[in-house]
Parts: C-alpha cells; structure tokens; sequence
C-alpha cells in the first residue's frame, strides 16, 4: 500500500481527504506525469498552429516578394490597431508590462488565427453543403466566427501572459488582451491585401489593394478592442478564482456576440446608407466603425478608468 514517507500523525491532517500535496512516490510521480503532459499538450499546439501560419506565411510570402508593395499596404492597414493597443498599454494605471511577454503574446495571437481560419473555413463547407450558405450567414457569424476568433485570441493570453507574474489585475489582462487582438489583426490584415490581389488571377491594381488596405486600416482596431475585453475579464477571474468560470464565459461571451453583430450589420448599414444618403460606401464604412468602436471602446476604457481610480484610492492609502 502507498502511504506517506513521513506520515503527519495530527488529528487535522487531511491529506488524500479534504486536501493533497505530492507526498509519495505515486504522488511525484503523478506530478511529474502532469507537467510533462501538460507541457507536451501546450508544445503540441503551438507546433501545430505554427506550421499551419508557416505555411500561410509561405503562400502569402511569395505574392509578397514578387510584389513589396503588398508588404508596405500590409503594414499600414495594421498601424491604427497599433496605434490603439499602445493606448491601451500607457492606460495601464499600474506597472508597466514588460516587453518580452508583450511580444509573446502578439506573436501567438499570430499564430493561433491560424486554428480560427480552419474552424471559419470548415464550418463555412458545412453550411454550403447543406445549401443554407447565404440564409445562415448571420448564425455563422454568432455562432462560429465570432465565438471562435475571441476564444483563440483569449487563447494567447491564457497560453503564457496569464501564468506570468506580471499578469496581477484586470487591466493587465485588458493589455495582454490588446497585444493577441493586434497580432490576429496583423495576420488577417495580410492575408486580405495578399489575397486581394490573388482574387484577381495574379492581378491587382494599386486602387484595388490600397483599398482592401483601408478597409483592413479601419476594422482591424475593433480586434483589439474585443479582444481587450475578454483579456480584462480573465485578469479579473484570476483574481477573484471563486468565481473564474463565469467570469470568463462573460469575457468570451461578450466580444463574440459584438463581433457577430458587427460581421452581420457593417455590410448592410454601410451600404444602405451609400444609397439613400449618397456617397462612397467606404465612407460610411469609416463612420460605421467610428460609432460602433467608440461605443466598445467607451464600454472598456470605462473599466479601465474605474481602475485607476481604484488603484490610485489604495495608493493613497498606504497600499
């Protein structure tokens, strides 16, 4: 039988009953068992999420190479998602996050949209399969785009950020939170300029991609926001772990359903107005998007807000 090496012969000891610590041989062994799986688990899924954005890297690359104009439309369509995701960082009214973690997460935010793609893709065939495509597209968005691409962004906070000891309150998972959505934007950023051009057979004019560029310019600070909200709710779960569970199903839970009602309604607000009112629909696009990120962004940097006053409360305090 496997009892323990130096057994507590305290009436309160509630080892294997009401509490546990590796104290057998079994015990470290289960330990060991555990982190080599986890972290096996953890490697396995990086491997595999690389190799699918190496490989659409590759594709992509090569359009790139050809044609380095891409790659400058590419980087500008991200600057304004960069612009706000430092905003968000210099809000943090508590230490600064330190820039290797930062930039782990952008870089996994890169790489699990890959793992969003194939879901999206996937769950697209099904719905044409059944020959429900065009009447299901707004289930799709709620159900699929949405919940999926703010689940894999949560992803790369949890996957590293989160275990670190920088990551101490909401705030700092609202940042984390900002870098993932950035590094998703930065890749779909690129894969819709490349793609533009691919559309094409091969053939693109500089109106045609900047185009595709501004459009990408003015959506892709909304993954920032999204995902910024789902960041400051695990932050706010990890400090409060009684209640973690539903803490985080309501940090997913809201930017997934903001993302399937902006996926469902940008497209018809936007041209409805450019033929009633007049006007380009790119236009409206911009204004669209102003409204609706100002409303998201109101909702978070609210939080953040009440943060700092918090903080700044305690600080005075003596805290």
């Amino acid at each position: 039988m496997d009892e323990p090496e130096n057994r507590i012969e305290s009436r309160e000891d509630s080892y294997d009953i009401e509490s546990w610590e590796p104290r057998t041989r079994t015990d470290r062994l289960a330990l060991r068992l555990y982190r080599l799986l986890a972290g096996t688990t953890r490697g396995l899924t990086v491997v595999v999420a690389l190799t699918f954005v190496v490989v659409e890297l590759a594709l992509v690359g090569a359009t790139v190479v050809e044609r380095p104009l891409l790659g400058v439309f590419s980087f500008l369509s991200v600057i304004p998602a960069l612009l706000l995701a430092g905003y968000i960082w210099r809000a943090d009214p508590t230490e600064r996050e330190p820039l290797p973690t930062l930039v782990v997460t952008f870089l996994l935010g890169v790489v699990f949209a890959a793992f969003a793609a194939i879901i999206n893709t996937v769950g697209a065939s099904v719905l044409s399969g059944f020959g429900v495509g065009v009447l299901a597209i707004v289930p799709f968005f709620f159900l699929i785009v949405g919940p999926v691409e703010e689940t894999v962004k949560w992803l790369a906070v949890r996957f590293h950020a989160y275990r670190t000891p920088h990551f101490q309150t909401a705030v700092d998972g609202a940042v984390y939170g900002a870098m993932a959505g950035l590094g998703f934007a930065t890749i779909e950023n690129l894969t819709y300029v490349v793609g533009s051009v691919e559309m094409n057979g091969g053939v693109g004019t500089a109106v045609t991609v900047s185009g595709v560029a501004v459009t990408r310019a003015i959506v892709g600070p909304n993954h920032v926001l999204w995902a910024a909200i789902s960041g400051y709710y695990l932050g706010l779960a990890k400090i409060v772990p009684a209640n973690r569970g539903p803490i985080i199903v309501k940090g997913i839970a809201i930017p997934a359903i903001l993302h399937g009602f902006y996926n469902s309604t940008a497209g018809v607000v936007t041209e409805t107005l450019a033929s009633v009112v007049g006007g380009d629909a790119l236009f409206w696009l911009l204004v669209y998007v102003l409204v609706f990120a100002g409303l998201v962004g109101g909702y978070l940097f609210q939080k953040i807000r009440r943060a700092r006053e918090y903080y700044e409360g305690q600080i005075r305090l003596g805290w």
